[in-house]
């Protein structure tokens, strides 16, 4: 049996044979001294643009096609790898139960920001996209792997 959280940040104890593997990329965007975030519908934490890494899809592709998904974002850079790390989590909606390997990159908004975001209509988990200064985040603000993802984004400044 693992333990680990659903969407809504809530423990759940489910079958070690119940979990999928699931290698994943996401972004940190930066433009200027900003970094482009997900705000997360279930639970309005804030996450970064990315996901799934699909069957003879490379990370590359991965990225830019989740970060369009997203956010509607296609001109972005994707520059070096930040890390990688591990993690089991229970996507309600769909009954999914994940192993996931969660490579993060640093990325560059080539041009200008849009004043709007297009938000892929099959994506249910993004409820809005915006631009914030990395160090106004807080470890209790972001959705998973908060100790992770903050030291991350305080080794960006």
């Amino acid at each position: 049996m693992i333990t680990c959280k659903n969407n809504f940040g809530e423990a759940v104890t489910l079958p070690e044979e119940k979990f999928k593997s699931r290698p994943s990329v996401y972004g940190i965007i930066r433009s200027g001294n900003d970094i482009c975030i997900c705000i997360t519908k279930s639970k309005g934490k804030v996450w970064l643009p990315g996901g799934g890494v699909e069957s003879g899809e490379s990370n590359y592709d991965a990225l830019r096609r989740e970060i369009e998904e997203e956010t509607g974002l296609t001109n972005v850079r994707i520059g070096k790898a930040l890390g990688t790390f591990e993690n089991h989590f229970y996507y309600q909606p769909e009954d999914g139960a994940y192993h996931a390997i969660l490579s993060f990159y640093e990325c560059f908004l080539d041009g200008t920001r849009p004043t709007t975001y297009k938000i892929d209509d099959r994506e249910l988990e993004v409820a809005e996209v915006k631009w914030v200064d990395p160090s106004t985040i807080k470890k209790d603000d972001l959705n998973d792997l908060n100790e992770e993802i903050f030291n991350m984004l305080k080794n960006l400044q």
